[in-house]
């Protein structure tokens, strides 16, 4: 049961990160639906990131607390990495 709900979490999840993904990137999407979009991708982002800073402050391990600390800054520099090629783009 469980490996069905997380197969269920993970197929939402890649979907509705895709369907942010592409609609950040289609001209077709207007500008205050993008700027939605881009929102709700951040919120995730430091959701997720405020879970991985939760996990390395509840660990005695230090190798892990740097680990994770480097995910969560490749992960956040990932995201404004993304956020300033989509609306860079756009602006041209």
């Amino acid at each position: 049961m469980e490996l069905l709900l997380e197969l269920i979490v993970e197929f939402v999840a890649e979907g509705l990160f895709w369907g942010i993904d592409e609609g950040l990137e289609s001209k077709k999407v207007p500008m205050p639906l993008r700027i939605l979009l881009a929102l709700i991708l951040v919120a995730f982002v430091l959701g997720i990131g405020a879970f991985i800073i939760f996990a390395g402050m509840s660990t005695d391990s230090v190798a892990l607390r740097i680990l994770l600390g480097v995910v969560f800054v490749v992960f956040f520099g990932g995201l404004t990495w993304k956020l300033c090629k989509v609306f860079r783009k756009r602006r041209q």
